[in-house]
């Protein structure tokens, strides 16, 4: 990393004032602390390293976030908020999502063609076809308001691109059972009215926000069941049908100040048995939402199997079916933002298992249980909060033996299993919880990989280090567990 002089601001807000600095200072300090891990190296001494390390690595956060601190960015947030809708209001509703999803099924039908033709057809094209004709044989799309229609052009268009760029990296979905369009894992499939969900886009000319009512074209007003919290730009809205309930999503511009964080260092250890565990001791549990709620989901289940489709008792209890399910995915996302938030705001630097999610679900002794603990998500939140509140997120291989590391002098013990819930170390007889140990040995290469030092340990083994983090991401390095070579 090569630091130039330049002058940067930190804020202060106790006393409300700009107070610069410059990097020639910061640079003296780095340079010092990188003097003593070198010295601590050549000792081989752990504690005396570990702790090198996080010195080095709170300047190293520091010079990376007094940077940006005091500059205000400009950032977009959503605000998801419920409507109170009359039946009228519901039939208008529904209206735009079947005009919405018919200018989105006959784009791609029309992009089918050309390609059997041989030809390219741009998005920017076929919206201009579907202006043109939509007034003489698609007289209905008058009913509701353009932006319905014109948008799914878009939608369409960025789902072309995520196809093309997914084939170009070799990581297209592989089917169990081919498409019965026959086309291969990835591609843009048609929206189904009864499978796929229903929502329209609006653009922010095209309607306004007043207090606890939305204007909507062609339709007027409608109640909101709070008001809009953000003050900004209002920028789109995304009106959208779940759960028997209409919710219109709010983007808002809005301007951020990049704060200076002061916390220090933690490593979060990821589990089914406790959601979360801290290396500063701080333990999540997991409240396991949807095996709570499991017992309503079965009997609504097969009392749905039980109707039949297309009845009016049907339609209720699909609706709470719906309804059930909702709430295990409300009480779920509330969980876990109050525990990211917390972390986001308390810490500056988290280590974190960049775990294959989607791999873990192959096993489906385990898959229920990990689908509800929702490991993605928590790695989702981290990263974006962290940004915001001036933090920084480092990912750990998930190859590397956290759990079977000893903390204290780096034994490897190969033979843990997922029993094992307590540590027990053969060679400095410590013993620890299972997953505290992890969390600790995740802090640890967490500063290791900000710091770009190879690693210590006493086994022969050798493991991949890839790490990626939220600002930007590091190459793969192998590193030999018996010394500080890099292989």
């Amino acid at each position: 990393m090569v630091l130039h002089p330049c002058v940067f601001f930190l804020l202060d807000t106790r006393c409300k004032s700009s107070i610069k600095y410059t990097y020639e200072t910061r640079r003296c300090d780095y340079q010092d602390q990188t003097r003593e891990l070198t010295q601590a190296q050549g000792d081989c001494c752990l504690e005396a390293r570990n702790s090198a390390l996080r010195l080095r690595a709170t300047y190293r956060c520091r010079i990376g976030t007094d940077s940006q601190a005091g500059k205000e960015v400009a950032m977009k947030r959503s605000h998801v908020i419920r409507l109170n809708t009359t039946p009228e209001q519901e039939v208008y509703f529904r209206k735009a999502c079947g005009v919405a999803r018919h200018a989105y099924n006959w784009a791609l039908a029309r992009w089918k063609e050309y390609r059997a033709q041989g030809k390219w057809a741009k998005m920017k094209d076929l919206k201009a076809e579907y202006t043109r004709i939509k007034g003489q044989q698609f007289p209905w799309c008058s009913e509701v308001t353009k932006c319905a229609p014109e948008q799914e052009f878009a939608n369409l268009g960025q789902a072309f691109d995520n196809y093309w760029r997914m084939k170009k990296e070799g990581t297209l979905p592989k089917l169990k059972h081919p498409r019965k369009d026959g086309e291969e894992g990835g591609f843009p499939h048609f929206k189904s009215k009864k499978q796929d969900r229903l929502s329209f886009y609006l653009a922010n000319d095209k309607f306004s926000v007043h207090g606890q009512t939305i204007r909507i074209p062609k339709l007027g007003a409608v109640n909101m069941t709070e008001a809009l919290r953000f003050q900004g730009k209002i920028m789109s809205a995304v009106i959208s049908y779940r759960a028997g309930w209409w919710f219109v999503s709010l983007s808002v511009e809005v301007k951020h100040e990049v704060p200076t964080h002061r916390g220090g260092t933690v490593g979060i250890d990821l589990g089914i048995k406790t959601l979360a565990t801290l290396s500063d001791g701080r333990v999540f549990e997991n409240q396991k939402h949807y095996r709570r709620g499991l017992g309503r989901i079965k009997g609504l289940s097969k009392g749905l199997s039980h109707k039949r489709e297309g009845s009016q008792n049907w339609w209720k209890n699909t609706k709470k079916l719906a309804k059930a399910h909702y709430r295990v995915s409300c009480q779920r996302q509330d969980s876990l933002h109050k525990m990211t938030t917390h972390v986001a705001r308390t810490h500056a630097l988290i280590g974190l298992e960049d775990l294959n999610a989607k791999g873990m679900l192959a096993n489906h002794s385990l898959a229920q249980a990990v689908s509800d603990a929702s490991f993605f998500e928590v790695k989702r939140q981290l990263l974006y909060k962290a940004e915001q509140h001036g933090g920084y997120v480092q990912l750990v291989s998930q190859w590397y033996p956290s759990s079977k590391t000893c903390h204290e002098c780096g034994w490897i013990k190969e033979d843990l299993t997922l029993a094992d819930r307590v540590f027990i170390c053969q060679q400095c007889a410590v013993v620890l919880d299972r997953d505290f140990n992890a969390s600790l040995n995740i802090r640890d290469e967490a500063l290791r990989l900000v710091t770009d030092v190879p690693v210590v340990a006493s086994s022969e083994c050798k493991f991949a280090c890839g790490a990626g983090s939220s600002g930007s991401e590091m190459g793969e390095t192998f590193c030999c567990e018996a010394g500080t070579k890099v292989v």
